[in-house]
C-alpha cells in the first residue's frame, strides 16, 4: 500500500471523529433512537476498520502535530472503539433522548487520547470525557444529583490539576508536544518537572481511581444506572491509565525511576483499599466499585515496573479489566433495574432464578480474582513477573496476597447466589445477553489460548519504550 494511500485512511480516521462529534449535535434534536443507534454503531465499526488495518500495516504517522498514528495508539482506538459498541448495544432501547448526544461526545474524548501527540490534545480530551460522562448520569431523574455532582467537581479538580502540571513544563517547550519533549532533550534534572510529575500522577490519579484519590468511585458507582457505571469503570478509567503510559513514559522517559517509586507506593496502597474496603460491602455495586478499585492497583504493578516487559503485562491488564467489568454490570444493569436486586442478600438463590447470570457472573469474579484458565489469571502472572524481573519481589508478593483477599468477597458474592431459595425466575434482557456472552467468549477464549494478545501486547509496548 502507498504512503499516500496510508495518510489518506489516517485522515479518514480524524474524518470519522469529526462526522462523530457533528452527529452527537444533530441527535440533539433527532428523537429516532432507532437511527440514532445505528449511526453510531457503523461510524465506531469503521473506526475499528480502519484502525485495525492501519495497525497491521505498521503505520506510524504525525498529523497536524497533534496527532500520532502508530501501532500503540490504533491498538487502542479499535478496543476503545470495540467497548462503546459493548454500551450502545448493553443501552439500546433503554437510553433517554439525550444519551446519543452525550455518548458521542465521550466517545471523541475516549477516541483522542491514545492518538494525542500533544498535552494540550490530552486535556481538552479529559475535559470533555468529563463533563459529557457527568451529565450521562444526569440524564435519567430517578438517580441521584449527588453522583453527577461528585464526578464533575473532583474532575473539575483533576483537570485544574492537570493544567498546573502543563504550566510547569511549558518553559521546556511552548507547544506541549509529546514527542518533542523526548527527540529535543529539552527536559534536565531539577525540582519543578519533579513536581510537574507528581502533580500529572494526582491529576490521573482521579480519572484512574488510584488512592487517595479514590473516594468518589463507590458513591458514583453506586448512585448511576450500571450501563453508564460500566462506562466509567470500563473506558473512562481505562483511557486514564493510557494518559499515564503516554505522558510518563514518553514525555519523562528520563524520569523513570523517579515515577517508578511513586507507582511503587500507589499500587501497594490502592491495592490494599480496594481490596479490604470490598470485604466489609454489603451492596453489590460498592463492592465492585471497591474491586475495580483494586484492579486499578493491580495494573500500577506494571507501571512501577518500568520496563517493556511491565508495560506489555499493565495494557494486557487494562484489556482485560475492561472486559470483565463491563460483563459485570451488563448483569447488574437489568436485574438491578428490573428486579430491584441491590445487596448481597438481595443475590441468594440466583442461580436458581436465573442459571445464566449466576454462571456468568461466577466465571466474571473468578477471572477478576485470577484463577485459570481464565483471562484475569494471565494478567496477574504477567504484572507479578514483571514486577519480579524488574527486582520488586515485594510488590508481587503483596499483589499476589491481595488476590487471594479479593477471593474472600468474591466468594461470599458467589455462595449466596447459589443457596437455595423459592423465588420467582429472572429473566435478561436480550441486550444483556449479547455483551455478557461477548465478554465471556473473549475472558475464555483469550485465557485459555493469550498468546495472540500477549503479542499484540508486546509489539505496542515496545514502541513505547
Amino acid at each position: 500500500m502507498s504512503i499516500i494511500s496510508i495518510i489518506n485512511l489516517s485522515y479518514f480516521i480524524l474524518f470519522l471523529l469529526s462526522i462523530i462529534f457533528i452527529f452527537s449535535l444533530y441527535s440533539i434534536f433527532n428523537k429516532n433512537k432507532k437511527i440514532n443507534f445505528i449511526a453510531v454503531f457503523v461510524l465506531l465499526s469503521l473506526v475499528m476498520i480502519t484502525s485495525a488495518y492501519l495497525f497491521f500495516m505498521n503505520t506510524n504517522i504525525i498529523l497536524l502535530n497533534l496527532f500520532h498514528l502508530f501501532g500503540f495508539s490504533l491498538f487502542f482506538i479499535f478496543f476503545f472503539s470495540f467497548l462503546f459498541i459493548l454500551i450502545l448495544i448493553l443501552s439500546f432501547k433503554r437510553e433517554t433522548e439525550q444519551f446519543y448526544s452525550l455518548l458521542g461526545l465521550v466517545i471523541i474524548g475516549v477516541l483522542l487520547i491514545p492518538i494525542a501527540n500533544s498535552l494540550i490534545t490530552i486535556f481538552l480530551a479529559l475535559e470533555l470525557i468529563s463533563i459529557s460522562t457527568s451529565f450521562l448520569i444526569l440524564s435519567k431523574n430517578e438517580y441521584k444529583l449527588e453522583s453527577a455532582i461528585k464526578l464533575f467537581l473532583l474532575s473539575a479538580i483533576s483537570i485544574a490539576i492537570f493544567a498546573f502540571a502543563m504550566v510547569l513544563i511549558f518553559p521546556y517547550n511552548s507547544q506541549l508536544s509529546l514527542t518533542s519533549l523526548v527527540s529535543n532533550n529539552l527536559i534536565t534534572s531539577n525540582y519543578f518537572v519533579e513536581l510537574s510529575i507528581i502533580l500529572f500522577i494526582v491529576a490521573l490519579g482521579f480519572e484512574s481511581a488510584l488512592f487517595p484519590f479514590n473516594f468518589w468511585v463507590p458513591d458514583v458507582y453506586q448512585g448511576s444506572e450500571s450501563n453508564i457505571t460500566a462506562l466509567i469503570s470500563g473506558i473512562n478509567k481505562s483511557v486514564a491509565f493510557i494518559a499515564i503510559i503516554l505522558i510518563l513514559f514518553i514525555v519523562f522517559s528520563s524520569y523513570r525511576q523517579f515515577f517508578s517509586m511513586i507507582l511503587f507506593i500507589l499500587a501497594i496502597l490502592t491495592m490494599f483499599f480496594g481490596n479490604l474496603l470490598a470485604l466489609v460491602q454489603k451492596n453489590v455495586k460498592r463492592l465492585f466499585a471497591y474491586s475495580s478499585i483494586s484492579q486499578a492497583g493491580y495494573i500500577l504493578i506494571g507501571l512501577a515496573a518500568v520496563t517493556q516487559y511491565g508495560l506489555e503485562a499493565s495494557t494486557f491488564q487494562i484489556v482485560a479489566h475492561a472486559f470483565m467489568i463491563i460483563g459485570v454490570f451488563s448483569i447488574i444493569f437489568f436485574i438491578q433495574k428490573e428486579h430491584n436486586l441491590n445487596t448481597i442478600e438481595d443475590y441468594n438463590g440466583l442461580s436458581s432464578r436465573n442459571g445464566f447470570a449466576a454462571i456468568s457472573l461466577t466465571i466474571l469474579m473468578l477471572s477478576m480474582a485470577g484463577i485459570p484458565p481464565l483471562l484475569g489469571f494471565y494478567g496477574k502472572f504477567l504484572l507479578f513477573s514483571s514486577a519480579i524481573s524488574a527486582n520488586m519481589l515485594i510488590l508481587a508478593i503483596i499483589g499476589i496476597l491481595n488476590s487471594f483477599i479479593s477471593i474472600y468477597y468474591y466468594g461470599k458474592l458467589i455462595t449466596s447466589m447459589y443457596r437455595k431459595r423459592e423465588v420467582k425466575q429472572i429473566s435478561l434482557s436480550k441486550q444483556s445477553i449479547i455483551v455478557v456472552s461477548i465478554c465471556l467468549i473473549i475472558i475464555i477464549g483469550i485465557g485459555i489460548y493469550p498468546q495472540p494478545l500477549i503479542h499484540i501486547t508486546r509489539i505496542i509496548s515496545s514502541m513505547i519504550i
